[in-house]
């Protein structure tokens, strides 16, 4: 009864938020996979897909981040006062041969457990604020040799979507950092090798995998731009490339919606 109260309180106060706040969605129309950036001139929360999402404060406004799963069915939805609009989106499929020792390696549950507490660890870091206020850049200069969203055989066998970009360039090629942030997680794993992650702010992480080396550690502040590693083939990898995705509130997104977007007109 207790938190049927408290539900119907929160939607109570939800909505009355709404009414006095001026909304903003950036964009209005997402595919699934995407992210919405919202922005309220007070202080407020959003539920979304059965979630409470608290708005942080920043310039002039409140803001947070909202992952489109890809569970989310498209039709238009109420975020505040505003309406997003979510459309469906057809993804590639990918057919990849590797050889029986790289297949064997997914067979080994408890070092691969060991360092998802690892990543899990990193991306519980996250600062309160927004670290960046600039557009994002591709890391990496290259060709996509495999798509977000993709989904993976392996051997013939289904293995998972691909919820990242692959760029394939050779070994060596600088990798940049894709914005302003903290590196929170910056060592070798052992299927995605020499891996890098960095914190933007508000539970927005950039991750960078398969590196040939390191450039960074963790703690370190790193800016737009500078060379955090080099593109490599360490892990479960077929080739020198990069693994490159975001992951928004423990939900990895497509980054292509990323690049030279500033969604900062709302600060001023």
């Amino acid at each position: 009864m207790k938190d049927k109260e408290t539900n119907m309180f929160l939607n109570h106060t939800t909505a009355e938020q709404a009414k006095r706040s001026s909304w903003s969605l950036f964009p209005e129309t997402v595919s699934i996979g995407d992210a919405v950036f919202v922005r309220s001139s007070k202080a407020s929360k959003v539920s979304w897909q059965g979630k409470s999402y608290t708005l942080q404060p920043f310039g002039s406004g409140y803001y947070t981040y909202l992952p489109i799963q890809r569970h989310v069915k498209p039709g238009t939805y109420t975020i505040g006062n505003q309406k997003l609009k979510v459309i469906t989106k057809k993804f590639k499929t990918q057919y990849l041969q590797v050889t029986k020792q790289m297949e064997g390696m997914k067979r080994n549950t408890k070092r691969i457990e060991e360092d998802q507490k690892k990543i899990n660890a990193a991306r519980s870091k996250s600062q309160p604020t927004l670290l960046y206020t600039s557009s994002f850049i591709q890391p990496v200069s290259g060709r996509v040799s495999t798509y977000y969203g993709e989904t993976r055989f392996v051997n013939g066998k289904f293995d998972k979507s691909h919820m990242a970009i692959d760029y394939a360039a050779k070994t060596g090629t600088p990798v940049k950092a894709t914005n302003d942030g903290k590196v929170v997680l910056a060592e070798s794993l052992y299927l995605s090798g020499n891996s890098i992650y960095v914190d933007h702010g508000m539970k927005l992480f950039s991750q960078y995998i398969h590196l040939s080396k390191l450039n960074v550690k963790p703690g370190e502040t790193v800016k737009r731009g500078q060379v955090i590693g080099w593109v490599g083939s360490t892990g479960f990898s077929t080739g020198p490339h990069l693994h490159f995705a975001f992951w928004m509130h423990n939900v990895p997104v497509n980054p292509n919606q990323f690049y030279n977007t500033n969604p900062f007109r709302w600060t001023s």
